[in-house]
């Protein structure tokens, strides 16, 4: 029997795969994407500090990318020189080699190379830009150990890949498109939740399926296939995260609009599972198998 984890991995596993990585700021209506193939998302959602954050690797290149969003006080217009020049003044215990600044794009960059760290040789190459939009800077990271020459035009490929796009127009990519009767907001966070869904960023899913389904239980303007994997979803990613309590009520509320869908009755398997508790686990299969 699989169950959260294991049973989310396959949801996801069936859907499209994407070459696209994006990362999105709070209440702005863009994200900013990337596309590249190979990259496993390793984390993507926003810090304590209030900053958006993402980091992909891509084991076979020994790359990784990162990104910083965050907000600043005022419009983040002639910022980007400033950061990168307190970038390089910044004292570090590692030796800077073939240091290189530059603007393209839009974007200052700064790359140079640590030829070894501590003793041991990396021969890492960093590429550091700095791009703005609206009032928030971006920071965005390439870092490759063991970098060979030739490879710098991945570098500049995957960099010159950075694309912003409108939020809602980025997550239609990852679901099926909406009828007109599913338009409004409870389907707009619907599609935010399902972005991190599919990065199987589940905890930072459950905030906007959370809000989708509030909204839907109030303007019922989810159709039903939809509310099926809102809810499903939701169900799974409040498992995933140990919240038994608020799993079991999101699936409870899910069989009382969709008595007959089995899927809600075997992730309340999956929630008696938890509990050790092999009678009720048992009569849900037995419900979801009927």
């Amino acid at each position: 029997m699989l169950c959260w984890g294991e049973l989310a991995a396959a949801q996801v596993s069936q859907r499209p795969t994407n070459p696209e990585i994006e990362v999105g700021f709070p209440a702005k209506p863009w994200v900013l994407e990337f596309d590249v193939t190979g990259f496993k998302v390793k984390a993507n959602g926003v810090q304590p500090d209030g900053r958006a954050y993402l980091v992909a690797e891509n084991p076979s290149l020994h790359m990784v990318l990162s990104v910083f969003l965050e907000k600043a006080s005022r419009p983040a217009t002639d910022g980007c020189k400033k950061n990168q020049k307190i970038r390089l003044a910044q004292n570090a215990d590692y030796k800077r080699e073939k240091v290189e600044t530059r603007g393209a794009a839009g974007m200052e960059i700064v790359e140079f190379t640590i030829p070894e760290f501590h003793g041991a040789p990396v021969q890492q190459r960093n590429l550091f830009a700095c791009l703005a939009k609206d009032d928030v800077y971006v920071d965005i990271h390439l870092s490759n150990v063991f970098f060979k020459p030739q490879e710098e035009e991945l570098f500049n490929s995957l960099l010159n890949s950075a694309h912003f796009v409108d939020k809602s127009t980025s997550a239609s990519k990852l679901t099926e498109a909406a009828p007109s009767s599913d338009a409004g907001p409870s389907f707009d966070d619907f599609r935010e939740g399902n972005r991190y869904f599919l990065q199987q960023n589940f905890t930072a899913s459950i905030t906007p399926y959370q809000k989708g389904l509030d909204a839907g239980k109030q303007s019922h303007s989810l159709s039903k296939n939809f509310l099926r994997i809102l809810i499903d979803n939701l169900g799974t990613a409040y498992g995933i995260s140990g919240d038994l309590n608020r799993a079991e009520e999101t699936l409870h509320y899910g069989v009382s609009q969709d008595p007959t869908y089995p899927m809600l009755y075997y992730n309340l398997a999956c929630v008696s599972a938890g509990r050790n508790d092999m009678n009720k686990t048992m009569e849900f299969l037995r419900k979801a198998f009927s």
